[in-house]
């Protein structure tokens, strides 16, 4: 009759023997079994034994010491260690602040501002509200209700991303089989009223500009150049504070749109060399009047070991989050309505929908997904038309 198999996560006899160290061919130490007759005159035990691991293999693990039981207690030990780290643990049992932090684990090596976020969702809200609750116990009623009153005290936009989590979550305990279906699929989809930021009006761009310009604050933290360049082209805000002059052509009359600044959790900024999405790696050429701007910096230079086109007055790299906190003062200061980094993005949409460009046409200069729907893809990542770059220039001009 065939020996059965070991199961996965689980190991076989242990074998405990005394050993020692000769020298061997070429001067190498050797380790070899001692006889019974001789144990006592050495003080080196050997425990070991053949682990399953996840993925079918049997490998040996074995640990020392100067007694057979202490030998086998140091295996024991490792051994306990491993099958934590490898064993599917997840059960009907498990707390449901227990499996966020398996979660969390499991998602850190996505981008900081979304580990970051996930990390929010779980210990500031799910935790502390629902983390005692088993996951058989995590029912789509007490989920919904969850939610409900998350919505109701947080926004719908919180709601949204515990609801992702939740639903990553019991993911992991779905695998695992610890339930039968993920109960979040179940539950009533959030629906939230698009708010977003308000476009600038075409006639009054020119003037808040003007504005800026003759602003002191604003130019003594050297802002201006970069609401400019935002309000040209409308690039995210965090990808004009990543732009390097490596990715900048001016005698092209071009940049290339490939990283972004984000604030990650004990880092600091931090330029992730990617963007907010695959689509918002782009070439875009750049309107006469972003290009002057350029050219005067590109003359006027200023501490920047980065290689950055819009540094902070230091040299460093610029976070958006502050940045928009400057550009909110100054608003505030001169009399502007709120008008965020976005509605730049907003009205250049506009203007080259008026401009008759095609919404692929517009898509692709802004870095969005495809706007057909059918198609599901992103946009192609080429050199954005030149009549998108002229009808900016022609709003920009006083």
């Amino acid at each position: 009759m065939a020996r059965p198999r070991t199961p996965l996560s689980s190991y076989g006899a242990i074998s405990v023997q005394a050993v020692a160290y000769d020298d061997g061919a070429g001067g190498r130490r050797r380790l070899h079994v001692i006889p019974d007759a001789d144990r006592r005159k050495h003080g080196l035990w050997r425990a070991r034994t053949r682990y399953r691991f996840e993925d079918g293999k049997l490998r040996q693990i074995e640990r020392f010491a100067e007694s057979p039981a202490k030998a086998e207690n140091a295996l024991k030990e490792a051994l306990k260690s491993v099958q934590a780290s490898t064993a599917a643990d997840v059960k009907r049992e498990t707390r449901l602040r227990d499996l966020g932090e398996r979660f969390l684990a499991a998602k850190a090596g996505r981008a900081p501002r979304t580990v970051e976020t996930y990390g929010r969702a779980v210990r500031k809200i799910i935790t502390p509200r629902i983390g005692d609750l088993a996951v058989s116990e995590a029912t789509p009623d007490r989920l919904q209700r969850f939610l409900d009153t998350i919505t109701a005290e947080v926004g719908v936009g919180t709601a949204k991303t515990v609801r992702s989590v939740l639903s990553g979550m019991l993911g992991l305990a779905t695998r695992a089989d610890a339930v039968r279906t993920n109960p979040v699929r179940e539950l009533a989809p959030l629906e939230q009223k698009a708010k977003g930021a308000t476009p600038i009006p075409l006639a009054d761009l020119a003037g808040i500009l003007a504005k800026l310009r003759a602003d002191d604050r604003a130019k003594a933290i050297d802002l201006v150049d970069l609401v400019e360049f935002v309000a040209g082209t409308g690039v995210r805000i965090s990808e004009a504070c990543a732009l390097a002059w490596e990715d900048v052509d001016l005698e092209a009359g071009t940049a290339t749109i490939r990283a972004n600044a984000v604030r990650a959790t004990g880092r600091g900024v931090i330029r992730q060399t990617h963007t907010k999405t695959d689509a918002g790696t782009r070439r875009i050429r750049l309107p006469g009047s972003v290009l002057g701007i350029l050219g005067d910096r590109r003359v006027r230079g200023g501490p920047n070991s980065h290689g950055l086109v819009f540094p902070t007055v230091l040299g460093n790299l610029r976070d958006p989050r502050n940045t928009a906190r400057d550009w909110a003062l100054a608003r505030t200061r001169l009399g502007i309505a709120d008008y965020t980094f976005h509605s730049f993005r907003k009205t250049v949409a506009t203007v080259l929908d008026q401009a008759g460009l095609t919404p692929r046409d517009i898509a692709e200069y802004l870095g969005h997904a495809d706007p057909s729907l059918t198609m599901g893809t992103y946009m192609s990542k080429t050199v954005g038309g030149s009549r998108a770059a002229d009808a900016i220039d022609g709003l920009l001009r006083p």
